[in-house]
């Protein structure tokens, strides 16, 4: 009888555990492997509610109009994430891969706990629209030295300066746990009060220099600074402003 009322009690265990966790191997691709790496996304914090089963090379740049396997809708609506078999997976703010992104190598049960970016008002809780699923972990050593790399060429290029130890330490948290890449840093960066007051002034004395043979008078100078600051021109387009002038023509024998 004691071993009789024992097995009822774990069966009973596992049907409450079946109804709070879905059954998210229960999807229509026979031919994956569920062993290998896969990704699955959650309605709800703690593994629960409709899920989404994705595998490596599933690209999703625009969750509007997509749906979990029982058809609620998707956009802005994951609230936990699985991260199976090795999987590495990047999920977006916004659709088409842009805006604020999140690396993940492992489950995260409650997304409220994450927060959105580099700041702490708001979680990625319901703020997911796009999303890559890649098949490993990357290395993390090779990450360290590609991080070195990008922080010190977008300091130098943006600043004309290295990097300092709190710069490295903030930006390396990007680039390795958030999943940012070279040109989210370089954002960033141009976005900072240095860039704004005095690394944009820097980058059209070069471009003049190089271009040019020459500094910048006043008015080309305060023209451009607006340009790059109101209208977020970089350097390529700063650049390809003044090949287009007719000083640059006549100094290349152009008509």
């Amino acid at each position: 009888m004691k071993y009789l009322l024992r097995w009822l009690v774990l069966g009973m265990l596992a049907v409450v555990a079946r109804a709070d966790h879905p059954d998210y191997d229960r999807d229509h691709d026979h031919d994956r492997d569920r062993d290998g790496p896969r990704v699955i996304l959650f309605e709800h914090a703690n593994f629960r509610g409709d899920f989404l089963v994705l595998y490596p090379g599933d690209v999703i740049d625009n969750f509007s109009g997509r749906t979990y396997a029982n058809g609620n809708s998707l956009n802005d609506s994951v609230s936990s994430i699985r991260v199976e078999g090795g999987a590495e997976v990047y999920v977006y703010e916004q659709s088409r891969f842009r805006g604020a992104v999140l690396r993940l190598t492992d489950s995260v049960r409650d997304l409220s706990n994450r927060p959105l970016g580099d700041g702490a008002r708001f979680s990625w809780n319901d703020r997911i629209s796009s999303i890559k699923v890649e098949g490993s972990r990357r290395h993390n050593r090779q990450l360290d030295v590609d991080a070195d790399v990008v922080i010190k060429r977008a300091y130098n290029d943006l600043l004309g300066r290295d990097p300092d130890p709190e710069g490295v330490r903030h930006y390396h948290v990007l680039i390795i746990d958030e999943g940012w890449n070279e040109a989210m840093v370089r954002d960033q960066i141009r976005r900072g009060e240095e860039y704004r007051k005095e690394g944009i002034d820097r980058i059209i004395r070069r471009a003049y220099r190089d271009l040019l043979g020459r500094d910048p008078d006043e008015g080309g100078l305060r023209n451009f600074r607006k340009l790059m600051l109101d209208r977020d021109w970089s350097e390529n387009d700063l650049r390809a402003e003044i090949r287009r002038s007719e000083e640059y023509r006549r100094r290349n024998g152009g008509h």
